[in-house]
């Protein structure tokens, strides 16, 4: 099990949230409105990638995601605002 997300590792600029984690896709720090993903897998090095992956797909995404692997679970939090 490992979990991943920003409630501790973040900063502010102008009063705007910024992720430590950065979306390799776009090089910008992750705002996907997902708080924390915890991932349940067959080990943690697994676990640890996944959770940091549903960070930076989204909560819609990175379910649809988890959903196709077996012997995998998640929890996500969210942001207030966000679904």
């Amino acid at each position: 099990m490992a979990t991943s997300g920003d409630y501790r590792n973040y900063y502010e600029i102008d009063g705007i949230r910024y992720s430590h984690e950065i979306d390799p896709r776009t090089g910008y720090p992750v705002q996907t409105g997902v708080a924390s993903a915890t991932v349940v897998a067959t080990n943690c090095m697994d676990a640890d990638a996944l959770a940091t992956a549903l960070i930076i797909m989204g909560a819609e995404s990175g379910l649809q995601f988890i959903e196709k692997l077996d012997g995998v679970e998640a929890f996500l939090i969210l942001r207030e605002g966000k679904r």
